[in-house]
């Protein structure tokens, strides 16, 4: 009887870390990094499909690249390891920005029909608990410059 009741539970268990897993997947819409400073701007827009980058503040120079599947799961799966509703309260880890030595940057998560912002942060220094995501979009957008 034990036996059973314990591999129903491993089963169950093993189901639900799937469903989250997937459920994740389908909830985060689209993740947005945005730097500025008086003469530099950079906007990078992931979603499922498509990265969109612009160095323009009018964005009327943006390119849109396709992403792949693996590239969308990389960024879920470091998206799954924050906490989006603490997202605002991550401490920036340098103050640069505040005397014109980096540009500002921020973090959006269009999640679940809600949005999520991170506070602002030196731009090539975001806080550790979102440095693997931002680091991973900002390297994406270096291979969409080379498009």
């Amino acid at each position: 009887m034990k036996r059973v009741l314990i591999t129903i539970l491993i089963i169950t268990l093993g189901q639900s870390v799937f469903s989250q897993e997937r459920i994740n997947d389908l909830s985060i819409e689209s993740i947005e990094y945005e730097a500025n400073s008086r003469g530099f701007y950079q906007k990078m827009k992931v979603s499922k499909k498509t990265f969109v980058y612009s160095e323009d503040r009018a964005r009327k120079k943006s390119k849109t690249v396709k992403i792949s599947n693996k590239q969308w799961r990389e960024i879920v799966n470091l998206a799954d390891k924050i906490k989006f509703k603490e997202l605002s309260s991550f401490k920036a880890p340098s103050e640069k920005r505040k005397s014109d030595g980096a540009a500002h940057a921020q973090l959006k998560v269009f999640y679940k029909n809600d949005i999520n912002e991170s506070s602002n942060f030196d731009h090539g220094n975001p806080p550790v608990e979102i440095k693997d995501l931002v680091e991973y979009i900002i390297n994406l957008s270096k291979s969409t410059n080379k498009l």
